[in-house]
């Protein structure tokens, strides 16, 4: 009688924690983004090459489609996974029997860490460089961009996570903190917005600022397989893929092979992993 007990309030509460999740993660997208988005238009540092407005809404479409099946199928898949992972005291964190809050610090710095990895290795293996260059195909770096990936990356990227969520033992709660410090990180770094310089340098010594992320969507393939850090900028000063030498107003965003608006268009973007132009790793 007990264990049912257990295990129904254990579904009723990952069905509670999916709800909020899937409410959580679309209401900080989209009130981090009008936030950012508001300050690129008082304070922007580089004028975009196209319409704001055409911008702007082709990424919305693209994170509206893949919300179809992030949000309401491997968001919940994931979840659901750590939560059994947690019940099993599956992974490396829960060998070390830490506190709650230093389990879920840690696991934020070691996902980091993995993304990080996995991050270089989509500029490094063709097949995975033919999905991330859709995201690197963008014209205009601004907040959302940051929601700009093509659905195949995102489903790679679901699979590394599940297996890093196992192998470190990543409770329910460290999952979605980590993926909420994703997604505000991940907007800041890629938003239009100008900073005060002493501010920049100082934030840089934690996290990945605009600037630094800025050189890492130039046109120059020097420039852009460097700064790979999705949140803290230690692992490239680290690992040696920390680069700064390049003057901020001299960078050409995008890629050489899709060089004009109607080549990155809403059409286009989907096809991007297949084209021929794919074969060539940076």
């Amino acid at each position: 009688m007990g264990h049912e007990f257990l295990r129904y309030t254990t579904l009723a509460m990952m069905d509670l924690l999916t709800s909020d999740m899937i409410d959580l993660r679309v209401s900080l997208s989209l009130g981090i983004a009008g936030l950012f988005l508001a300050l690129e238009w008082m304070v922007p540092f580089r004028t975009p090459v196209q319409s704001k407005l055409h911008h702007v809404s082709t990424n919305l479409v693209i994170f509206g489609g893949n919300s179809l099946v992030v949000q309401l199928f491997v968001g919940w898949a994931l979840l659901v996974w750590s939560t059994r992972v947690d019940s099993e005291t599956w992974g490396l964190l829960n060998q070390l029997r830490l506190a709650p809050l230093s389990h879920v610090v840690l696991s934020v710095i070691l996902l980091d860490i993995i993304y990080y990895g996995a991050h270089r290795l989509n500029h490094r293996v063709p097949f995975l460089w033919r999905f991330h260059r859709a995201h690197h195909s963008d014209l205009d770096v601004d907040v959302t961009t940051s929601i700009r990936f093509h659905l195949g990356e995102v489903l790679i990227a679901t699979g590394i996570k599940g297996v890093s969520v196992l192998a470190l033992g990543v409770s329910p709660v460290g999952f979605l903190a980590s993926e909420t410090a994703l997604l505000a990180a991940g907007q800041f770094q890629h938003s239009n917005l100008r900073l005060p310089a002493l501010l920049e340098r100082w934030l840089r010594l934690v996290i990945v600022t605009p600037p630094m992320h800025w050189i890492h969507h130039s046109r120059r393939s020097v420039e852009h397989n460097t700064n790979y850090g999705t949140m803290f900028s230690g692992w490239d000063r680290w690992f040696g893929t920390y680069f700064m030498g390049v003057e901020q107003s001299h960078i050409k965003v995008g890629l050489d092979e899709y060089p004009t608006p109607e080549d990155v268009n809403i059409l286009r973007f989907y096809h991007i992993p297949f084209d021929a132009a794919c074969r060539r790793i940076p």
